[in-house]
């Protein structure tokens, strides 16, 4: 047995000597193996991981790129220049009502449409909730000012847009949120808007790169707070802590965005050692994917089984197994590696595509909100339209113009009410209360119903309003002043009554001369209607006694653009003949072409009947009046011969030469003499005035020195000043030397000082004066006398006008001295101008030329 035994025992070494070499070449090779295979897969991991999250990163800057564009966008909108229901905040709404500015709220549905954003706001420059969209999230926020947070602040201070670490929304979802700060021409902040961005879509995209059981990944923001998770059946709550913290360290790091940076780490349970690939993006997010290094070995396990089962019994095609499994493990890696390459490369082409297709929607919705703003605002008319809250959507710059509105009324958001009241209260409906006249135009508002009206303004304008209800509710207003095709239309129907009232009558014709109108009075004269003469020519009234050279010269005339006007006599339809004065001109188009021929005709039969009577009359005036001057001239004549005896013997009789008189004969002698002296004045007045009609008044011209006439005229004349005690002056120089008739001169200073003294009071004063200048020089005589009415001075040149109020009294003539001094001055080159106030008295003033 125990023979047995041992030999049983040494087989047993030998196959455990056997089985342990086996066994140790088993473990080397196993050994060798597995560290070879682990080695590479933990290389070709790393490589893998870290283009994938470059490729996750650079997905993530260009979505956030988008999704700020698109803010950007949005925030340039003319309905986001302003807060126009700022009054309306309500702190227990956390802002605005959700009726209040809908129009940001429309704008802010488009933008919701595409899901990438959860929520959107707007907030007041003071970091105070304006509005929150959806309305429901609204009324869920913690908080109502925001002003502490990061975000709102670099956006506020550097006036770019800025993007939040993570949190948790008011509706429970963790989110970032996009902020885009809406700044004036001035620079100065209008208000925030905001996009809120829901977290769970970075999960599900982790988790469509994690490849299952082994790898996880995280999305860290700046603050190091987890933002995704996925793999190992984490999540953005209860993330891989030992993951976390590395993140947290590469982050802290300051590495470049976009590269991949591999580094180990050892997680907290059972102090494993894990294998990450880090990548930080430009928004300040790290992107961290990780694998335990345990995983590679068991991914291999498989695989070190089956060789070491082979080794022992194959090792004459150990090298062809090794072979076998290097190309196993190598094709695997490939297969992977392309999948991931195309998956890759169609993810890049998805996101050029959509990246193109959106720029190229953006820059033809551009072009043609420019084309729409540039026709409106090339318009004649002012347009504007209203939602339908009767809040101001659009208007152009003709509509602001026209109305002459100020900025705030064309503001976009501006309620109609708003705008109805200004015009109201500035007067523009007319008088009444202004809040009835807005009640009653915002009820014909409220119907949308297309209307149409004019109205006048207060400056006078007259202005024509269309409203016209729009599809998607509202309506559209256009204003266009019809002030100029008012005044128009009114001028052609004023035009129009004036020809058909015509006193005279009116004819259109065609180029060729044929009737296309006549008006009433044309009827009335020559006897044929309209419809009658429509298509003739106006020689139809032709009577044959009117020169053809007259027609002749009109076609000439008018034919050359030309107006004619002459007299000619026509034949009516009843054959009576009849004259009319013509006036026939071409009416013209803008180019210049004659259109119709206008011909104006007045019926001058009886004018011509009368001026032949008055050139008869009128001759026989003249006949009678040149006999009148000629007695007169004869009968002065025949009367001063024997009057010049009388006044010849009263001077003897006066003188005593037969002897002495008795008182009483003296007294009737003196008598006699005045008596006569006053009617030779009158008889060589009227020879005077007789002389000067017929022309037979002489002018001899020669040197003379005014001042001495006057002076002379003077001497003569002062006696009779001092008989009725009238004070007589004299201004005038030493000299006034004039080429002139002396006689003529003499008589005008006779006359108007014998005038003055007429018609001088005792105690009065008469003023003579002489002047000289450049052009002539000037007699003037002013009396203190009765003075003449104003409305007499019209008559007081004429012969035979006595205008004074002592009319019966034979001593101031017949009324031929002014007359005379007029018509000799007018003959010496002249005039007389006489100026004159009842009971002040009167000035005379004669100018005469230094030459007669």
């Amino acid at each position: 047995m125990s023979a047995g035994e041992g030999r049983l025992g040494l087989r047993v070494r030998i196959a455990v000597a056997i089985a342990a070499t086996c066994l140790v070449s088993i473990i080397v090779v196993v050994g060798y193996l597995r560290h070879a295979l682990e080695r590479q897969a933990v290389a070709q991991w790393g490589r893998e991981r870290g283009q994938v999250a470059a490729a996750l990163a650079a997905g993530f800057d260009r979505s956030i790129e988008e999704m700020t564009g698109d803010l950007r966008f949005v925030a340039s909108m003319p309905a986001m220049a302003e807060l126009p229901d700022l009054g309306r905040v309500e702190r227990g709404l956390n802002g605005i009502p959700a009726d209040a500015d809908a129009a940001k709220r429309r704008i802010l549905d488009g933008l919701l449409e595409d899901q990438r954003f959860s929520v959107l706001f707007v907030l007041q420059p003071s970091g105070d909730h304006y509005l929150s969209h959806p309305f429901a999230v609204q009324r869920l926020l913690k908080r109502f000012n925001l002003a502490d947070r990061s975000y709102f602040q670099d956006a506020a201070r550097t006036g770019q847009p800025a993007i939040s670490d993570a949190f948790i929304g008011a509706d429970g979802v963790p989110a970032v949120a996009i902020d885009v700060p809406r700044l004036d021409e001035q620079g100065n902040l209008i208000l925030h808007l905001g996009g809120v961005i829901h977290l769970p879509k970075l999960t599900e995209i982790f988790a469509s790169t994690i490849l299952p059981p082994f790898d996880m990944g995280i999305l860290v923001d700046r603050q190091g707070a987890v933002i995704a998770a996925a793999g190992h059946g984490q999540t953005a709550d209860a993330p891989d802590t030992a993951l976390a913290a590395a993140a947290k360290a590469f982050q802290d790091s300051a590495a470049a965005p976009g590269r991949a940076v591999v580094r180990n780490y050892f997680a907290q349970a059972g102090n494993e050692e894990v294998v990450a690939s880090f990548v930080r993006l430009h928004a300040g997010w790290t992107v961290a994917l990780a694998r335990p290094r345990s995983s590679f070995v068991d991914e291999i396990t498989p695989e070190v089984t089956r060789i070491s089962t082979m080794v022992g019994a194959l090792l004459l095609v150990v090298s062809s197994i090794g072979f076998a499994i290097a190309h196993h493990i190598a094709g695997r890696w490939e297969g992977a590696r392309r999948a991931l390459a195309a998956a890759h490369g169609e993810l890049e082409a998805r996101v050029k595509e959509r990246t193109a297709d959106l720029n190229a929607s953006r820059r033809e919705l551009s072009a043609k909100s420019r084309t729409l703003e540039t026709i409106l605002d090339n318009i004649s008319q002012g347009v504007s339209v209203y939602d339908d809250d009767l809040r101001l959507v659009a208007s152009n710059r003709r509509f602001a113009e026209l109305l002459r509105l100020p900025p705030e009324m064309t503001r976009p958001g501006t309620t109609l009410e708003d705008y109805l009241r200004f015009n109201a209260r500035r007067g523009e409906y007319g008088p009444g209360d202004p809040e009835v006249q807005v009640a009653e135009r915002v009820a014909l508002a409220r119907s949308f119903q297309p209307h149409r009206f004019q109205r006048q303004r207060s400056d006078g304008t007259a202005l024509e309003v269309i409203g016209n209800p729009l599809p998607s509710g509202g309506f559209v207003t256009t204003h266009t002043d019809v002030t100029e095709a008012r005044r128009a239309e009114e001028a052609l129907r004023t035009l129009s009554r004036a020809v058909e009232q015509s006193p005279v009558s009116v004819v259109i014709t065609d180029p060729r001369g044929n009737i296309d109108y006549v008006n009433p009075k044309f009827v009335q004269v020559c006897g044929y209607t309209l419809d009658e003469v429509r298509g003739l020519n106006p020689r139809i009234l032709k009577s044959g006694l009117t020169p053809d050279s007259v027609y002749a010269e009109l076609w000439q005339t008018i034919a050359a653009g030309g107006t004619w006007e002459g007299e000619m006599q026509n034949r009516k339809k009843s054959g009576e003949l009849f004259w009319e004065r013509a006036s026939i001109s071409p009416i013209r188009s803008p180019d210049g072409a004659i259109l119709h021929f206008l011909a104006i005709k007045e019926d001058i039969t009886a004018r011509k009947s009368a001026e032949d009577a008055l050139v008869a009359a009128l001759q026989a005036a003249e006949d009678a009046n040149r006999a009148k001057t000629v007695f007169l001239s004869h009968m002065s004549h025949e009367l001063r011969t024997p009057l010049t005896a009388v006044l010849g013997y009263t001077e003897i009789m006066t003188s005593e030469m037969a002897g002495p008189l008795p008182p009483y004969h003296a007294d009737f002698v003196a008598a006699i003499g005045d008596s006569g002296r006053h009617l030779l004045s009158i008889i060589d007045e009227v020879l005077d005035i007789s002389r000067i009609e017929l022309g037979s008044y002489r002018i001899s011209v020669a040197s003379c020195d005014l001042a001495a006439i006057a002076r002379e005229c003077v001497g003569m004349l002062r006696p009779q000043c001092i008989a009725k005690d009238i004070g007589l002056d004299m201004e005038m120089g030493e000299s006034v030397p004039l080429v002139t008739d002396s006689r003529a001169v003499r008589q005008i200073v006779i006359n108007l000082l014998g005038n003055a003294i007429k018609y001088t009071e005792a105690g009065g004063h008469i003023r003579l004066r002489v002047e000289a200048d450049a052009q002539g020089v000037r007699l003037t005589v002013a009396d203190t006398g009765c003075g003449i009415p104003a409305d007499k001075l019209s008559q007081i040149f004429e012969p035979f006008q006595r205008v004074d109020p002592l009319r019966a009294d034979p001593a101031r003539g017949v009324g031929l001295g002014l007359a005379i001094c007029r018509r000799i001055a007018e003959l010496l080159g002249g005039t007389v101008a006489i100026q004159s106030e009842p009971g002040k008295g009167t000035t005379v003033t004669v100018t005469l030329p230094k030459t007669s």
